[in-house]
């Protein structure tokens, strides 16, 4: 679609706070329309899998002066305060409202962001503060927390700390209950996590023979834990030092640690070798957003024939997919997954054949 198409297409967009909000691009076109346009940016035949709206299970939202609450204007630090949020989960929506009139009551200045995080079991909600916060200031946070049933956090200078705990922050995968910190990075929407656990099961699931798995950049081991019975054992490599201890922690918790096992490494400075990769018959890969360059040029000269690419940037993973198909890899199976609904981005998943 051009843009004259783009603009004649356009229809009254269902979030009132649209055409300020720099959060959304695309909510004033037709679902038609919208779908049109995200399926011009990749040419390739590829299966799409559409989250839509109100699927979001983390936001970070911004507070200005006099506690205002909202976010980021389009191309600008000016706040658009908001009452609810058109991608959010419902249960996050619900909560702005309660934190937006809690915050009229507290010091200002002190707080800079909320983030709300809606994990299976409840909310999570990070207060970031720009300075510590006095013993009647946290015992206000705790109140509200106890009153809402949430679990609360204040964070300064990168460091979070846990101030009232309703219950472990958890996912559920495959019936593995995963516990997890306030902190961390998970896939945008849960059913976008279910589609892709959902690809990765359906193609182990067609060939039962792959028995040992390299689990890459795996940060909390999401892939690891939906896979176990599928295979002999996991091997999940992090750079991370917090999400290691997490994945071993989980593992031993779901008596699962003879078949997951977790190990540190930088995988962009010291990429498992060719050498390595020959304990492995099956690659399952989720750089961040740069890709996974130096690790793909060892996958390449390795034995593997193999590869679940998935990747939360087109353009790094093309650069990586030439790398691949330089050396016989073949993509057989190419899906779409718009989990950043009203965004420009777009998340791939590839299995690679050689």
């Amino acid at each position: 679609m051009n843009q004259s198409q783009i603009n004649n297409a356009e229809i009254s967009a269902p979030c009132p706070y649209f055409s300020k909000c720099g959060g959304c691009d695309f909510l004033d076109l037709s679902e038609e329309n919208y779908q049109k346009l995200k399926q011009s940016q990749i040419k390739e035949e590829a299966e799409w899998i559409w989250v839509g709206a109100a699927s979001r299970r983390k936001i970070i939202l911004q507070i200005a002066q006099k506690n205002v609450l909202g976010f980021f204007a389009k191309k600008s630090k000016e706040i658009v305060e908001i009452e609810s949020c058109f991608v959010a989960e419902k249960a996050i929506s619900e909560v702005i409202p309660k934190v937006k009139s809690f915050l009229q009551k507290q010091e200002q200045n002190l707080f800079t962001q909320v983030a709300v995080t809606l994990f299976d079991n409840g909310l999570d909600l990070v207060f970031v503060v720009n300075k510590e916060p006095s013993f009647t200031q946290l015992q206000k946070i705790i109140t509200f927390a106890k009153e809402q049933n949430f679990n609360a956090s204040y964070k300064i200078k990168n460091h979070v700390t846990p101030i009232f705990l309703a219950r472990k922050n958890q996912i559920v995968i495959n019936d593995v209950k995963i516990d997890l910190s306030s902190e961390i990075f998970i896939q945008a929407t849960k059913s976008g996590l279910q589609a892709i656990i959902k690809i990765i099961r359906d193609f182990l699931n067609e060939k039962k023979t792959y028995k040992n798995i390299a689990d890459i950049y795996a940060g909390f081991g999401a892939y690891s834990f939906a896979i176990p019975e599928l295979t002999k054992s996991i091997t999940a490599f992090e750079g991370d030092k917090k999400m290691v201890d997490m994945i071993s922690k989980n593992a031993a918790s779901n008596q699962l640690s003879h078949k997951i096992k977790a190990v540190e490494r930088d995988l962009f400075a010291i990429p498992l070798n060719a050498k390595e990769l020959k304990d492995f018959d099956l690659v399952i890969i989720n750089p961040p957003r740069n890709g996974a360059s130096p690790q793909i040029l060892e996958i390449a000269k390795s034995n593997l024939k193999n590869i679940i690419y998935v990747s939360c940037n087109p353009e790094s993973f093309w650069r990586d997919a030439k790398i691949l198909e330089a050396q016989n890899f073949k993509i057989t199976k190419l899906f779409a997954l718009d989990q950043f609904y009203s965004t420009k981005h777009l998340e791939l998943i590839a299995i690679f054949t050689r």
